[in-house]
């Protein structure tokens, strides 16, 4: 077995450990809460024999590890329960909504590593001048603008005075993709202010190093242009502490997807998970914090696999 297929592996089992861990504190979180849960769902007036037949329904009324393990058994079997409030089966509305917080949240990261690699690589490049301060400048703001202020902004400029983009509502990209552009491109801009600023500074900062390393200054006494220079060597390197950024981006644009949903009046994830809260239906909170937590962990497991890939260092250090 080779040193990278090591690596895959282990990253994979370290993936698993982490999910069990997770899984572990959302169910404990939701068992140790002051009050019973039932009442809290259903209210204080409720009748005492709804409740007691809620509970058993729920399991509530069997030891805590039992709870648990019928809990992993139904999550395996893609059971995620009944909503007490909605009265809808919980994984039929995850499937409702997951893919719309995809659809946003994927595009977004995407563009914003695009601009970010390309906005980085014309700082480094002329640093110093004009174009490197303008953009460095524009990086900086986006990096500290709310996420909130930047949807409120866009939605006035380009909705109410321009009238180009709706500012409301969504589009199945399968069904109307003109459409799904059109109502997207302001929620996946908003998102992807964060990540774009970050990937950029870093892009501008690791190129910058790497262009001052040794290697560098011998490639260029051996008359290799510098494109190839910084596109062959310089980038391939620099993209390496990206990969870092990228992995704890992620959790922050799933994040910022409440946040958007709400201002764009979005059916995804985010929105349900609020609407989840203030009604206080802990079940579809339990299970959308669950299928959350593990899109973040795939999204980081890929990202760590990447950066195995692209640096064999690591992979044979973790052989090692």
């Amino acid at each position: 077995m080779n040193s990278f297929a090591r690596f895959v592996i282990k990253r994979i089992l370290i993936s698993f450990l982490i999910i069990f861990v997770i899984a572990v504190f959302i169910f404990s979180v939701m068992r140790i809460m002051p009050g019973d849960p039932v009442r809290v769902m259903l209210g204080s007036e409720a009748d005492p024999a709804i409740v007691e037949k809620i509970r058993e329904e729920l399991n509530l009324n069997k030891p805590i590890i039992a709870q648990f393990v019928i809990w992993i058994e139904d999550m395996l079997k893609g059971d995620f329960g009944r909503s007490l409030i909605l009265n809808q089966d919980i994984g039929e509305m995850i499937a409702i909504r997951l893919p719309v917080t995809l659809s946003l949240t994927i595009p977004a990261l995407i563009l914003a590593t695009i601009f970010g690699i390309i906005v980085g690589i014309l700082c480094a490049t002329y640093r110093g001048k004009l174009i490197d301060q303008v953009l460095t400048v524009i990086v900086a703001t986006a990096n500290g603008l709310p996420v909130f202020w930047i949807g409120i902004v866009l939605m006035y400029l380009f909705g109410t005075i321009l009238g180009w983009l709706p500012t409301i509502g969504y589009a199945n990209p399968f069904e109307d993709f003109f459409g799904y552009i059109r109502k997207g491109i302001l929620p996946m801009t908003v998102l992807s202010f964060r990540p774009f600023s970050l990937v950029a500074r870093q892009v501008r900062t690791a190129m910058l190093e790497v262009l001052r390393q040794d290697y560098i200054r011998t490639e260029k006494a051996y008359g290799i242009s510098h494109r190839r220079i910084k596109y062959r060597y310089a980038l391939k390197n620099a993209l390496i502490p990206v990969v870092t950024v990228l992995a704890l981006e992620v959790r922050t644009v799933v994040g910022g997807s409440l946040i958007v949903e709400q201002i764009f009046s979005i059916g995804g994830m985010g929105r349900l998970i609020m609407t989840s809260v203030l009604s206080k239906d802990y079940l579809v909170i339990q299970a959308l914090v669950l299928v959350t937590s593990l899109f973040v962990i795939l999204c980081n497991l890929l990202l760590d696999i990447s950066y195995g890939w692209i640096d064999p260092r690591i992979r044979l250090a973790e052989g090692k």
